[in-house]
């Protein structure tokens, strides 16, 4: 039983329940499972053995905090499922736990350090206004009182979940990474499948994937990177994939830039494996490794990433880059190894051999270990 976003959406959370169901699936089919989100009408379907709960939410229940987790409460009590793999929400507070059942709270990150992380960015009058989001986040992704296990994708997340709900937990916390379908992401012959997708052989090819705007999961720092980057290599490209161009205009109206809204998900190994450098810049990230991270590495991408997205997998100059200014210093650091074609190949080797260790059948393992025993 999983609670996201609607299954067309194509972040994250998503896409890790994809994962885990496609798992399941195959290795644990006598299990029956659905997928509750909200969406514009009330129905219920099946699709590909999965089935579907859409629960209307209007825009006041969508405005109002509580609405929609009110919404949740009343669905789970007239529906009983043995299994409840949650975000959380404070719906769970207004949730009576039925005998038998299992609740499983899984933790992609804290809404609360991210959005401490991001207040240092603002200015005082900013930081008062936007102070009630603090205490908001508290209780946005609190866990059940009686939640049977806890699920966290990283060592930073546990540490957070203790700091923020320590005294109040009862059940064990694990960490469990988040894996990578080691089939579809893979090594690939660089010029065979530039030439696929239409690139050129001889440029160098950056890329960024994931959303935009103020939140944005560091794009303004990977422009600026890459400004440098350009400025020393000509010949530099920096694929930009995902974000809303309304937001990002502003940021990707660059000559390196090559922008694409949406790329459709079975071509998504594709351009990693056509591109020299993945970057990560995130202020806050909860996993380590972030699921566009595992697929980068395991397609042979360099990955750069900044220090405070904490991607605690990797280890500067062995399996990756990791950097902190953004500026020419880190632009020269990033062309250097881009250069010394052994000293690429080495990092590029140490990090999918770091990569398969959570594959996605030790992922999935793992994770069915904790919501099952």
């Amino acid at each position: 039983m999983t609670i996201t976003k609607s299954p067309k959406f194509l972040g994250g959370y998503s896409l890790y329940h994809k994962n885990l169901i496609r798992y399941i699936k195959e290795n644990h089919q006598n299990l029956d499972i659905s997928w509750v989100y909200f969406g514009d009408k009330n129905r219920t379907y099946f699709k590909e053995g999965i089935k579907y709960f859409e629960l209307k939410s209007n825009k006041l229940q969508s405005f109002m905090f509580l609405g929609r987790f009110i919404l949740l409460a009343k669905f789970f009590t007239k529906n009983y499922f043995d299994v409840i793999n949650t975000i959380g929400g404070p719906w769970t507070f207004l949730y009576k736990k039925k005998k038998g059942q299992k609740i499983i709270h899984t933790f992609h990150g804290t809404t609360y350090y991210f959005n401490k992380n991001h207040f240092k960015r603002f200015n005082l009058l900013q930081k008062i206004l936007f102070s009630p989001l603090l205490l908001i986040s508290l209780v946005q992704e609190r866990p059940h009182k009686e939640a049977d296990k806890i699920i966290c994708v990283s060592e930073k997340v546990k540490r957070q979940v203790k700091n923020l709900y320590g005294s109040e937990l009862k059940s064990k916390i694990s960490v469990v990474r988040t894996g990578v379908n080691l089939k579809n992401f893979k090594l690939r012959d660089k010029k065979t499948i530039r030439k696929k997708l239409n690139l050129d052989l001889d440029k160098t090819y950056g890329l960024y994937v994931g959303g935009g705007g103020y939140w944005t999961k560091g794009l303004d720092r990977i422009i600026n990177l890459s400004k440098e980057i350009y400025k020393l290599n000509k010949n530099y490209r920096l694929l930009v994939i995902g974000p809303d161009l309304k937001k990002t205009k502003h940021l990707i109206n660059e000559k390196f830039v090559i922008y694409m809204k949406e790329v459709e998900r079975k071509k998504m190994p594709l351009y990693y494996n056509a591109s020299d450098v993945f970057f990560c810049m995130s202020r806050y990230e909860g996993g380590a490794p972030t699921l566009v991270v595992s697929e980068a590495m395991a397609s042979g991408c360099l990955l750069v990433c900044s220090k405070d997205s904490e991607q605690e997998i990797i280890k500067d100059g062995k399996n990756g880059l990791i950097v902190e200014e953004f500026g020419k210093i880190d632009s020269k650091k990033i062309l250097d190894v881009l250069k010394d074609k052994k000293k690429k190949e080495n990092i590029i080797k140490n990090s999918i051999k770091t990569i398969k260790e959570i594959s996605l059948e030790k992922w999935g393992e793992k994770t069915m270990n904790v919501l099952l025993k």
